[in-house]
């Protein structure tokens, strides 16, 4: 599984290694700092962002409610099956979908391994859209490799809806660390942005300010996990996450 990870990544490995332990020290250091120092996100807007509120004829779209589903700690372990395995949260019909925020700690599974690595091997691969709706911690990471001066995290929710031949994305946008400047900004206030697509190829894509694809889904010790990349309208590169619960 591991050997499908793009060429891209795999060249720049060193590089993106070095910007992300960067990336997340500044990044602890911002956290720590943000009550007192919290700064309004109309400095600087991230590309999608941007993108969205630029793009002529566009209108921000209204804030989707997502249905209220029972906190994971309130369901029971789940019981083995006949072969002594753990079911997947797709045979049990167990939700994971999570609204909870999403902080630096979420993601060390793909700043530390899977950004070079790609999916574990012994990780259960979802290749359909019915056990992923709902919503999920996402982060962005733009500019991995520093290229355009642009580097930077951003952490949102965001929420999987719709069918394989209709679905959609909506991102509610949390917070974005700019790594040049060290400084965070809070972006809680800016409103939902969706994209509109459909399921692929055992992933999915979706278009609106540029275009998300997420290319692999797994489940892998009981929680869910997706990977993929984001086409920028102004043609920064940019990495997506996301994890649940």
């Amino acid at each position: 599984m591991r050997d499908d990870v793009p060429s891209s990544i795999r060249g720049n490995k060193v590089l993106l290694a070095i910007l992300i332990t960067a990336n997340l020290l500044m990044l602890v250091i911002g956290i720590l700092t943000i009550p007192p120092n919290l700064v309004s996100a109309e400095g600087k807007e991230s590309p999608v962002l941007k993108a969205e509120k630029t793009a002529p004829g566009t209108s921000s779209p209204e804030k989707n409610t997502l249905p209220e589903t029972s906190p994971l700690e309130n369901n029971p372990l789940p019981e083995t099956t006949e072969s002594g395995s753990i079911p997947t949260s797709e045979e049990t019909g167990v939700s994971l979908s999570t609204e909870e925020r999403p902080d630096v700690g979420d993601f060390l599974w793909y700043t530390e391994d899977v950004a070079y690595e790609g999916v574990p091997s012994d990780a259960n691969i979802i290749d359909n859209i019915d056990p992923l709706t709902g919503s999920w911690k996402a982060l962005i990471v733009y500019d991995p490799d520093n290229e355009y001066d642009s580097s930077a995290m951003e952490f949102l929710n965001v929420a999987i809806a719709g069918t394989a031949e209709r679905l959609s994305l909506t991102l509610d946008w949390y917070l974005i660390f700019w790594s040049n400047e060290g400084e965070s900004f809070d972006e809680t206030d800016m409103e939902d942005t969706v994209f509109s697509g459909k399921w692929e190829n055992s992933g999915l894509w979706a278009s609106g300010a540029g275009t998300i694809r997420l290319t692999q889904f797994y489940e892998l010790n009981e929680k869910q996990y997706a990977v993929g990349t984001i086409d920028t309208p102004d043609g920064i590169p940019a990495l997506v996450a996301l994890v649940r619960p």
